[in-house]
């Protein structure tokens, strides 16, 4: 879920990239810093760290947008500026969400126990296509032993829970209720 503040200021930047048509980029590097931001958890405690000044946060966050787009580059800036920061990776999610909408493009997470094989991924495309209506499925495959077998999809706001955990939390809630 991402916050009214994050989607302003995703909205602002792809209508400011698509009028320079310098969206597709601008899309690159906010998947790159979301990525960033999410495998950093030092990166992420900086940015929301009232004790840190402004002006240090830029001086990081400009050595980590150093390759990018000037338009990119004056946005970061402006987000600091107003103190929205601690917003920059959730207004990353949601420039990619609405670029990939635009796009339509749906990104589709399946968790299961193992790694998929390219069959059953084709077969969970050909699945799930009837369900989404797009043409364009981007897939990531992860693994989580939890799982145990099957799989979890998660797409939009959908959650298709296939996995045998879920069916044995069921057969538990049957032998305790009944």
């Amino acid at each position: 879920m991402s916050s009214r503040v994050a989607t302003r200021y995703a909205k602002s930047l792809i209508d400011l990239a698509k009028a320079q048509s310098i969206d597709g980029k601008v899309y690159e590097e906010m998947e790159a810093f979301g990525n960033l931001a999410q495998a950093s958890a030092d990166l992420r405690s900086l940015l929301s760290n009232p004790v840190v000044s402004a002006k240090d946060k830029l001086v990081v966050l400009n050595r980590v947008f150093e390759d990018s787009t000037d338009l990119t580059k004056s946005f970061v800036s402006m987000v600091v500026d107003r103190k929205r920061e601690s917003e920059l990776a959730s207004i990353a999610k949601v420039y990619i969400q609405m670029y990939d909408e635009a796009q339509g493009v749906v990104r589709v997470s399946v968790k299961s126990a193992i790694a998929l094989d390219e069959k059953s991924l084709g077969d969970v495309k050909r699945y799930l296509k009837g369900l989404v209506k797009q043409e364009e499925l981007q897939i990531e495959n992860i693994i989580d032993s939890s799982v145990i077998g099957g799989m979890v999809i998660q797409f939009d706001d959908k959650l298709l829970d296939l996995s045998i955990a879920k069916e044995l939390k069921e057969i538990r809630k049957q032998l305790i209720y009944n």
